[in-house]
């Protein structure tokens, strides 16, 4: 069950990784002058997928692909449940995968009813 549950986050993640990495692409587009793999072209992606430059269709895939990443994080939560022997680090663990998760997915949900997508 745990290497299933692993597998998955990974999959996950590296969904939500290549997501990200195509708005960064698309990005680079519209500023072609700057290079790509700088630390504020990295802040600039959720400012550009949100803006009314960002294509609809990007605008959905970049949505789509971030909320990969929810369940991925609710699987690291599975995995620390599942494996930790001790019962501190196991509840304080899962707790904060948990939150972590839910935060994600409230901002997301924030963010789409806010911009109507």
């Amino acid at each position: 069950m745990s290497l299933i549950l692993c597998l998955l986050a990974i999959a996950l993640l590296g969904v939500a990784a290549w997501g990200f990495r195509s708005t960064m692409l698309e990005l680079s587009k519209w500023y072609p002058q700057e290079p790509m793999d700088t630390i504020s072209r990295r802040f600039e992606v959720d400012s550009f997928v949100w803006s009314s430059r960002a294509p609809r269709a990007l605008r959905r895939r970049y949505i789509a692909t971030q909320a990969c990443a929810i369940p991925a994080i609710l699987c690291l939560a599975a995995l620390v449940w599942l494996n930790e022997t001790r019962p501190d680090v196991r509840i304080w663990g899962t707790v904060a995968f948990c939150t972590v998760s839910f935060l994600i997915a409230g901002v997301l949900a924030w963010k789409v009813i806010r911009h109507e997508v």
